[in-house]
């Protein structure tokens, strides 16, 4: 995969877009966040497709009632209530 600077990749867009069509994955990095990642949108569907979510994970994790720890009642707030 290859690595931009977020300068360099604004420069040349046209040859980050086709690079990921052709070659893969591109890396753009920023000095004050995280790199991001571009792909292909049909890379991003089979990902979708072959790999569950995380709230599917949770989902169909095989965790009876009884695995799980004792909850205390929420507690409702009545509108004299209010802070």
């Amino acid at each position: 995969m290859r690595s931009w600077s977020i300068t360099e990749a604004r420069a040349r867009i046209s040859e980050v877009f086709d690079d990921a069509l052709t070659k893969g994955p591109q890396r753009i990095e920023r000095r004050d966040s995280e790199p991001v990642v571009v792909v292909a949108e049909s890379v991003w569907k089979r990902f979708e497709l072959e790999f569950p979510s995380f709230a599917d994970l949770v989902l169909d994790a095989p965790i009876d009632e009884e695995d799980l720890p004792r909850r205390r009642p929420a507690r409702v707030l009545t509108p004299d209530q209010d802070a």
